[in-house]
């Protein structure tokens, strides 16, 4: 059996060549991304670089937070608006062995009791089979390496159908600086969209704010903004993305304005910016129908849990309950009003 070795390393020794240039990189463990994590969520990241028989095999990242009284590493964790982190090396190895070895170096030298780990490259097929705890993740993923006639092609009838209706209908699209103005816009929109659920968004607006301040300046984030023909803002969206993949964080519009076809124009939209950007895949950030009509196939990764008390899983999974009941009785009282 291969094994393997664990530094911890400081953010001000880290070598950030070295840590950056790792193949099939993605943005959620890039400095930014990690600047956003400890604003918005008070996580503190960690580097691991990990080694065997003296050569450099790659880098698992995270961070940690307390909760109740409990340290927690999340790479990521429940609610950081983050698809996975985990492993960044440097060629294929057995990503469930490493992890095997890892947790223990984590309990030690982090001093946590918790913790929670989604790559993308695991499923949960590999993961239960590996003896851990874990739970099933589902995405859409849409190849956008294609020319524009490939990327029509993919899509369903009434998808195309709804992109030219856009262009014929008066409405524009601009890309939008990622400013406060635009964030409050796109939350605006969005509770537009969960009032029509009887829901209250799951987030606030100051983290929307957050997540446009930290990747403000990296060039990792694409603001769209939809004016009507008397230049009302009726529809926003965010995507983000690094390396090959780009990922759809969040789009909102208003209702009264769906016939201007707003959604469909602005992911066609950011599939072509993001190609031209040298992205060949649009991660659709979870499984709804309407992201269905654009041609994606769906995928699967595990989420792992790991603890050192048995209680704290249960105690976890009450938790995540306890939340999604209290946003169905937001969403009922908003109702009220």
């Amino acid at each position: 059996m291969k094994q393997y070795q664990f530094s911890l390393i400081p953010r001000g020794e880290l070598n950030t060549e070295e840590y950056l240039d790792l193949p099939r990189k993605r943005l959620y463990t890039t400095l930014p991304w990690l600047t956003f994590l400890r604003e918005d969520a008070g996580a503190e990241p960690f580097f691991v670089r990990i080694t065997s028989d003296g050569q450099l095999v790659g880098y698992f990242t995270g961070a940690t937070v307390e909760k109740f009284g409990v340290r927690i590493c999340g790479s990521p964790f429940s609610g950081w608006s983050t698809c996975y982190m985990g492993l960044d090396l440097l060629q294929k190895e057995n990503k469930c062995e490493i992890f095997r070895q890892l947790v223990p170096f984590l309990y030690r030298e982090l001093k946590c009791s918790y913790a929670e780990i989604i790559d993308r490259d695991v499923s949960a097929e590999e993961a239960e089979h590996a003896g851990f705890m874990a739970n099933r993740m589902d995405s859409l993923e849409l190849d956008i390496a294609k020319d524009d006639a490939g990327l029509f092609k993919q899509m369903k009838t009434d998808c195309r159908n709804f992109i030219r209706q856009f262009e014929r209908r008066g409405a524009r699209i601009e890309i939008a600086a990622p400013d406060d103005l635009f964030a409050e816009q796109y939350y605006d929109q969005l509770k537009d969209v969960f009032a029509k659920q009887n829901l209250v968004p799951s987030y606030s607006v100051d983290k929307v704010k957050r997540l446009l301040h930290s990747l403000s300046d990296s060039g990792n984030v694409l603001c769209l903004r939809v004016l009507s023909p008397d230049d009302r803002c009726v529809a926003t969206s965010i995507f983000i993305g690094y390396g090959q993949t780009a990922y759809y964080w969040g789009g909102a519009s208003y209702r009264p304005d769906q016939h201007y076809r707003p959604n469909e124009y602005m992911i066609w939209t950011a599939m072509r910016y993001w190609r031209e950007r040298g992205c060949t895949t649009l991660d659709m950030c979870g499984v709804r129908d309407y992201k269905r009509k654009f041609g994606p196939v769906e995928i699967s990764y595990a989420q792992m849990l790991f603890s050192k008390r048995k209680l704290l899983i249960p105690m976890r999974n009450a938790a995540m309950k306890a939340y999604y009941a209290m946003m169905k009785a937001k969403g009922f009282l908003f109702r009220k009003k």
